[in-house]
């Protein structure tokens, strides 16, 4: 099976239940976004983790982040695998420096410990293919941090910019956009 790096960009608020939530996936190789449904609690963890704030006690993903490193486990990489009746099932691909296990996950879990470990998401080809779609021009009106034509030297001028008049959460929507795309420039 063929993967492709994709990055969480967003977490929205869901349009039918307020209790739900979708974070969006982006491939910027072939210009997809991928919309999944997550509740409250996982949004929480992820927009803590993307904002690389402290909770007050450990969230269940730093629990097992505590564990991993009790027992010398690396989390090698997140792999989504499939998407089937609604739901995206995900893999941890973790390492104890000898051998590599595959553990199954729910994909919003997966993405949580990824972005705390600092490892890649992959989805399967298929999934993207059949559970993505091209973003509009208009997704910035919803806070798309990396929808329109965007090239670094501009995001940098906007920074900077945002940086000198104080407006401190703009600034770091921009800061991450750059982040993503200077990881696409570098291939990782």
């Amino acid at each position: 099976m063929n993967y492709k790096k994709v990055y969480p960009v967003e977490v929205l608020q869901g349009f039918t239940e307020s209790s739900m939530f979708v974070l969006m996936l982006y491939d910027p190789i072939g210009d997809l976004k991928v919309p999944v449904m997550i509740g409250e609690h996982e949004a929480e963890m992820i927009i803590l983790e993307q904002e690389q704030k402290e909770s007050r006690r450990p969230m269940t993903y730093q629990l097992i982040v505590s564990i991993m490193d009790a027992y010398a486990l690396t989390l090698k990489k997140v792999r989504i695998d499939k998407f089937e009746e609604g739901l995206f099932y995900a893999t941890l691909v973790m390492s104890d420096g000898f051998n590599e296990k595959e553990i199954d996950a729910r994909a919003s879990d997966a993405v949580v410990l990824a972005l705390h470990q600092s490892v890649d998401i992959e989805m399967a080809e298929e999934v993207l293919k059949d559970t993505g779609f091209t973003p509009q021009e208009n997704d910035l009106a919803i806070g798309n941090p990396l929808s329109g034509g965007d090239n670094l030297e501009d995001l940098e001028a906007e920074l900077k910019r945002l940086e000198e008049n104080e407006e401190y959460e703009k600034a770091a929507e921009v800061m991450k956009k750059i982040e993503i795309l200077k990881k696409v420039e570098r291939g990782e």
